[in-house]
């Protein structure tokens, strides 16, 4: 039997909690852009200085390609901030939204959080006229914790020595899962697994976020693996999180203390939590080195750089990071980073 088709809710950014989004009876589908591609010259005239990846976001609404009922923006980069009123201005008929929460938790901070989610929740029973009840939102922790579990399975895989799953697979198996209902991610995450060559140098990946896996293909092809990886679009993808809930206002607290459990993306954490994540996850994974790109126009990452890399040389692990990326540099930034990351571990 065919299920019936829930509106679609397009993402741009890190800070929607899914459970909500299930619960309300709508499908969550993460939008990131991509690394390559045009960005149409009005898209580049209204975003003005920009990350490449929101011009391209930009360029797929207005050319018609974003098949999404409606669109929830995140304030968690200055280039989604910026998309959003762009978009807010030129396409009046896509229902939009913003979510902007706090970063530091304090009693009015939680409360602010508060308030964010309980707009998200009236925007989203405002489009798909679905009351969240405790029924609802039961199903959907279940649903999102079945791909937490999945996720760990794939974190287990890819730590594995050797790995048994590319870091290109793992990625894309990321991607997909942040764009399906869970009970599909789960089955495209338990999926993805392959051999690794076992002088393939394991590598952390840090850096600006990968809005796809083009650029993990070309660095494992140069003889490394990527085990791990501490930006928002990979495994640092607010994913497979929820919480057990009687009540909207139940859950809403669940998620805001969620929320501010995590470390979040480098334009809103502070470089030494940034940099400790990155430490720490890269011990995780037995990385022999830690790489990153950085776009032009993606500045935050850069500033975590300093952090990191004292970090990583108290445990002896060397960082390599290619910075301002121009679009269509990508490739050679990759290159670059391979033959340094490889270099150091046969050093």
């Amino acid at each position: 039997m065919t299920r019936p088709r829930r509106p679609v809710v397009g993402i741009v950014g890190n800070d929607v909690p899914r459970q909500l989004v299930l619960a309300s009876g709508a499908t969550p589908h993460r939008v990131t852009g991509s690394w390559t591609g045009d960005v149409d010259p009005v898209a580049r005239d209204l975003l003005g200085a920009a990350d490449a990846v929101a011009g391209r976001i930009l360029s797929q609404v207005r050319a018609g390609r974003l098949d999404c009922d409606a669109l929830v923006v995140c304030a968690d980069s200055q280039a989604n901030v910026r998309l959003f009123y762009v978009l807010r201005s030129i396409a009046p008929e896509l229902p939009l939204h913003l979510v902007d929460l706090p970063r530091a938790p304090s009693t009015a901070a939680r409360r602010f959080a508060r308030f964010q989610f309980a707009g998200l929740v009236a925007f989203l029973t405002g489009l798909t006229g679905q009351a969240l009840d405790a029924a609802a939102l039961a199903r959907s922790a279940d649903a999102e914790r079945a791909l937490g579990s999945a996720l760990e399975r794939l974190r287990a895989r890819r730590r594995a020595e050797p790995p048994q799953c590319s870091g290109a697979l793992a990625l894309e198996a990321l991607l997909d899962a942040a764009r399906l209902d869970p009970a599909d991610a789960v089955v495209r995450v338990d999926g993805a697994r392959s051999d690794v060559p076992q002088t393939a140098v394991r590598v952390h990946l840090t850096g600006s976020s990968h809005p796809d896996a083009g650029l993990y293909r070309a660095l494992e092809e140069q003889g490394c693996v990527i085990v791990s990886e501490d930006h928002d679009t990979g495994d640092g993808a607010w994913l497979g999180v929820a919480v057990d809930a009687a009540t909207v206002e139940e859950a809403i607290d669940g998620l805001v203390d969620r929320h501010f459990d995590r470390v979040g993306g480098s334009a809103t954490a502070s470089s030494a939590a940034r940099a400790l994540l990155t430490r720490d996850t890269a011990l995780l994974g037995a990385a022999r080195g830690v790489g990153g790109v950085i776009r032009e126009l993606d500045e935050a990452p850069a500033w975590d750089v300093p952090d990191q890399a004292e970090l990583l040389g108290e445990i002896g692990v060397a960082l390599h990071v290619q910075t301002r990326v121009h679009p269509g540099d990508e490739l050679r930034a990759v290159r670059e980073l391979a033959r340094d990351l490889t270099g150091a571990a046969a050093a």
